[in-house]
């Protein structure tokens, strides 16, 4: 007997294809100016984009690094 949260199969089959749908639309919308962009020359080859690129990565990498040694250091609490 599925609980109150579970929906039921065919709606979470009808909100997964939506969500692909508008993945596709989405995509078929911005791939013409994705194509036109000269992407190397503006981040690669530009210090400065190539620098907060890195530090955006190091930042991404140290907050899964905290999230994970905070969900080892403290196991999940069991409230009654």
């Amino acid at each position: 007997m599925p609980t109150e949260t579970e929906l039921p199969w065919y709606i979470e089959l009808l909100l997964i294809s939506l969500q692909l749908i508008a993945l596709a639309v989405f995509i078929y919308l911005v791939w013409p100016h994705f194509k036109k962009e000269h992407w190397k020359a503006k981040f690669i080859d530009n210090p400065i984009a190539r620098s907060i690129i890195i530090v955006f990565i190091l930042i991404l990498l140290l907050v899964f690094g905290l999230g994970e040694i905070l969900d080892l250091a403290f196991e999940d609490q069991v409230l009654h």
